[in-house]
């Protein structure tokens, strides 16, 4: 039943009853009132169907000028333009960021050229070292969902490389959902004159993401098939230990002296988006592209950032020691043994009182691991001298007097002297050592000494 159909019924009205000629005056009264009440519930329906009539037939001229004045606004305020190709149209913004600029710490000059050698044992894909900078498609998305699945759609995609000295950042805008085909059309335009990608975190999203939206939109594309870095998990490695988590914006602030001021913060992007599809307002969005512009410019950095410790030629001052020695760690737990090499020649010639006890600790263990285990004893025995004693470098230098240099005297001394110093053992470290002690005491009785070249 239509809606003025039951206003009708609630009403109780007749419209096909007139009153007699011979009504009396108070009949002829009522009638008039009743005339009034009609005429209020016809203007009251009128403006019901109105509204109903508005909700169902949105004004096309009011939507299309809206969508217009937005894009001209995006074109003012963002300097972008509108690119068309076989499959639609979608907005298009163009940055080249010359060497000379400054991002942090460097100029982005000074990030061109890093080494595919080191970038290639960062990803830990042999690949990549057949490239060279210039071939790397950096590469970060904006969705309008965190948690990825079949209905998110990544509305902007941040693409940068290196061309002739600078950097050149392209930012696809899907400015709706129709426009995302086209958008992923030129995305794998691009991706398809590049040898390899760098994400930040791409590998368990953008990638991902990315793929499916290709398949949904039946376009043949094959960007999970390219090598791939994605600095997340080496980050990690190399510099986790010293920061409070390893978000790029954390990375940035801590490490490649990036600051960002009045940055919106990831999760309110998503909503922004769709706030721009029922407003149409360019602001919403200015917001979005410095965001996004700045993760592909940090990304570029970061990875000279990483290349350079793993190449031992990091800016001393921006980088720790701690830093060198996980990277060490990092290559040779990937039988790098060479590079491992070239990270630990930086600590000869340095006074390992230099470092705390625990860049000591990391670097007394890459020597043993690399046979170098004269090296390491010095460190055992620069360690050993300091109160309260280690367990660690007790426990060590007493092995290696014992087992290498086969001088129980001295390793027996050391292990009394460890026990009657001040120490923090705990009672299995103190048994470990009593056991040790016993074990040198019976090797002396036996035989003395007995050097390690003795016949």
């Amino acid at each position: 039943m239509k809606s003025i159909d039951k206003l009708k019924r609630l009403t109780g009205e007749n419209v096909n009853k007139a009153p007699s000629a011979d009504n009396s005056g108070e009949e002829q009264q009522q009638n008039r009132a009743t005339a009034e009440r009609l005429r209020q519930l016809d203007d009251l329906r009128h403006r019901i169907e109105t509204v109903v009539n508005r909700s169902r037939s949105p004004n096309k001229a009011d939507l299309a000028g809206a969508k217009t004045r937005g894009n001209q606004g995006l074109i003012e305020i963002l300097s972008g333009e509108e690119i068309e190709n076989e499959h639609g149209r979608f907005f298009l913004v163009s940055k080249l960021i010359r060497g000379s600029s400054r991002h942090g710490h460097r100029n982005i000059r000074d990030a061109f050229d890093f080494n595919a050698d080191a970038a290639a044992m960062l990803a830990n894909h042999p690949g990549i070292r057949e490239y060279c900078s210039s071939d790397a498609l950096f590469l970060d998305t904006e969705t309008t969902g965190l948690s990825g699945g079949t209905g998110t759609m990544a509305f902007l995609i941040g693409l940068g490389w290196f061309e002739e000295g600078h950097f050149h950042v392209h930012q696809i805008l899907a400015r709706d959902f129709g426009e995302e085909k086209a958008a992923l059309a030129y995305l794998k335009e691009i991706a398809e004159r590049k040898k390899f990608l760098v994400t930040f975190n791409g590998k368990a999203f953008d990638i991902n993401l990315l793929t499916t939206r290709f398949i949904l939109n039946r376009i043949q594309a094959d960007l999970a098939g390219l090598p791939h870095l994605d600095l997340l998990f080496p980050s990690r490695r190399i510099l986790g230990h010293r920061l409070e988590n390893c978000r790029l914006i954390t990375l940035e602030t801590d490490v490649l002296g990036v600051q960002r001021e009045g940055d919106i913060p990831g999760w309110e992007i998503p909503q922004r988006y769709f706030d721009w599809l029922r407003k149409r307002d360019p602001l919403l969005l200015a917001d979005i592209f410095e965001h996004n512009r700045l993760d592909v410019i940090s990304m570029a950095t970061l990875t000279a950032h990483l290349t350079e410790i793993l190449d031992a030629r990091a800016i001393e001052q921006y980088v720790k020691t701690d830093d060198y020695l996980a990277a060490a760690g990092l290559l040779l737990k990937r039988s790098e043994t060479e590079s491992v090499e070239k990270i630990l020649s930086i600590f000869q010639g340095n006074s390992c009182s230099d470092y705390s006890m625990q860049s000591k600790k990391k670097l007394a263990q890459l020597y043993k691991r690399t046979g170098r285990l004269d090296d390491a004893a010095k460190i055992w025995q620069d360690m050993a001298a300091c109160s309260p004693v280690s367990f660690y470098a007790v426990s060590e230098l007493a092995k290696w007097l014992e087992h290498r240099i086969r001088d129980y005297s001295a390793a027996k001394l050391l292990v009394e002297q460890a026990l009657h110093k001040e120490n923090i053992f705990s009672e299995d470290e103190r048994e470990s050592i009593q056991h040790r002690l016993k074990r040198l005491n019976t090797r002396l009785a036996a035989k003395p000494f007995i050097k390690k070249d003795d016949p």
